[in-house]
């Protein structure tokens, strides 16, 4: 069963955004692919903005600090993805993150994909936007946080009815919206032994979902923002919006062996 790992992390003290961006990209991008393992695909998302919480949070204290990227490790299976994190000689890989992030601070998901249809998933002229066919160069991810009062499965369906809602009342998202995949926190996640000591996080927040979405430019975060407040308006409660976060992001694909148009 293919499964993707997401981890979120915040740059070391002492560097920018930049310094962070650029060392995970040239740096631990190239050790990623010198030491590849069973690793099926591997991109970063870097941040360009982001918000958490309400407006109405004037108290607010976050659990969840400012995110500088986030990384995705796709593998064909959860034996894969143990062996590329747990490898049986120790790897520059996991001795890497020291050097950029503030790893107790690190949240990772253990995901499993499914699409959301969208109506205009093509845009009708987009010059070179995408960094995929047909997919813009905005991406958006959305770390929902499930109310404690709201069982798992009702969750996820209580979602899909929100989302279907908020798409109807944002016009200008639903012109824009190039693709949307819902990302399921799955039940492997429960044995995350060996991503809790690759990624030595202290104590993570638990996110169940986290919707991608993807625009032509950074243009259409507006879409996003209308799209966002319907969410938050569905008069079914099934999220904790005070310790849900999203993030404006640029894709860079690390490792991809498939043709440039896929």
């Amino acid at each position: 069963m293919p499964i993707k790992l997401m981890a979120a992390s915040r740059r070391r003290p002492g560097l920018t955004r930049a310094d962070y961006q650029r060392y995970i990209e040239f740096i631990h991008g190239s050790i990623a692919r010198k030491e590849r393992l069973k690793i099926d695909s591997y991109v970063q998302n870097h941040v360009i903005d982001g918000a958490f919480g309400l407006l109405s949070d004037s108290d607010y204290v976050p659990k969840v600090v400012n995110r500088d990227g986030v990384v995705e490790l796709s593998f064909n299976s959860f034996k894969d993805m143990l062996a590329t994190l747990e490898p049986e000689e120790e790897s520059d890989a996991s001795q890497d993150g020291k050097f950029f992030a503030n790893e107790p601070t690190n949240i990772i998901c253990m995901v499993e994909e499914e699409e959301i249809p969208v109506s205009a998933p093509l845009p009708s002229f987009n010059p070179g936007l995408g960094v995929i066919e047909g997919v813009g160069s905005l991406k958006v991810l959305l770390y929902i946080m499930r109310d404690e009062d709201v069982f798992p499965e009702d969750y996820y369906q209580y979602f899909r009815e929100a989302h279907e809602a908020a798409i109807d009342k944002a016009p200008y998202a639903k012109e824009q919206l190039r693709r949307c995949v819902l990302n399921k926190r799955s039940r492997v996640n429960d044995n995350d032994a060996e991503a809790r000591a690759h990624f030595k996080m202290v104590n993570p927040p638990v996110y169940e979902m986290i919707i991608t979405q993807w625009y032509d430019s950074i243009e259409q975060a507006g879409a996003f923002r209308q799209y966002f407040e319907a969410l938050q308006s569905y008069p079914k409660k099934f999220a904790n919006w005070s310790e849900s976060f999203f993030l404006y992001t640029k894709q860079i694909v690390i490792i991809r062996d498939t043709p440039k148009d896929q």
